[in-house]
């Protein structure tokens, strides 16, 4: 397989689309098949080549972009894995990820509606964190990273629990805990064992909390973090992570069904 050289964005192009993220919207609206366009909007280097190499990748596009999220998600992984940290968490490493192997996927996954759109899902605006975790791309990557387990006979088994419905990992993965592995496999392992348990009886995925505004998974999080706030996080074990999630999801769901059939009942 070929190897190519990955690089970064340079940092006047990056400065340069950030001070032009409307005019750089409106031209990921139009222009579909590549980035060419880019040095209209900045003239001089865009991208700066590094010593690391990784093997040429071939992307899927499909329209309906959830037919391939998992496939696309599954290769992103596997070429970069084995990339420093610093790189996979570098948004000028995305930004030339996003805008040249990744672009006609990366616009297939998400429709550019507006200069918001390109800021919070292509450029890390609100941050390091929430930019690997919301920009279009490397959250495919990092949803892979997290979701792994080397152990299981189908590895990727929570992956694709995960790309089913992502809010199962998302508001988990905004909180720093979700940087222990261990902590992500075990909660993600007893949601999966609570949406088999309970699929027969009620759609977990659609519980709602906070007067409607959140899902369960969300005030699941919540829960976890509190569990985490009284004890070292990086020394509870997976096991217990897991016993904690599915006690604590399996009292959510009980009370959740107990309100529903008593609002059936009155009415």
């Amino acid at each position: 397989m070929n190897k190519i050289n990955i690089s970064f964005m340079t940092d006047e192009a990056l400065e340069t689309l950030y001070k032009n993220s409307e005019e750089v919207a409106e031209y990921l609206k139009k222009e579909k098949n590549n980035s060419d366009w880019l040095k209209f909007i900045y003239k001089g280097k865009l991208f700066e080549e590094k010593k690391y190499k990784i093997n040429d990748i071939q992307l899927l596009t499909d329209e309906n972009y959830k037919n391939v999220d998992f496939e696309n998600s599954i290769r992103i992984y596997e070429t970069l894995k084995d990339l420093p940290r610093y790189i996979l968490t570098d948004e000028r490493f995305w930004c030339w990820f996003n805008f040249t192997i990744g672009y006609q996927v990366a616009l297939q996954a998400m429709k550019i509606n507006s200069k918001t759109t390109f800021e919070d899902h292509w450029l890390f605006k609100e941050g390091r964190r929430r930019g690997i975790f919301f920009n279009v791309l490397a959250r495919c990557y990092f949803r892979v990273a997290l979701s792994v387990d080397e152990e299981a006979e189908d590895k990727y088994y929570l992956t694709r629990f995960v790309i089913e419905n992502p809010e199962r990992f998302r508001t988990l993965s905004w909180r720093s805990n979700s940087s222990e592995k261990s902590m992500v496999l075990g909660a993600l392992r007893a949601e999966k064992d609570m949406v088999e348990k309970y699929k027969e009886m009620i759609d977990v995925d659609k519980i709602k909390y906070n007067n409607g505004k959140g899902t369960i998974y969300s005030e699941l999080t919540k829960q976890i973090s509190l569990y985490g706030s009284v004890r070292l996080i990086d020394a509870i074990s997976e096991e217990e992570i897991y016993n904690f999630v599915y006690h604590k999801l399996e009292e959510m769901i009980k009370i959740k069904m107990e309100e529903t059939k008593n609002t059936e009942s009155f009415n």
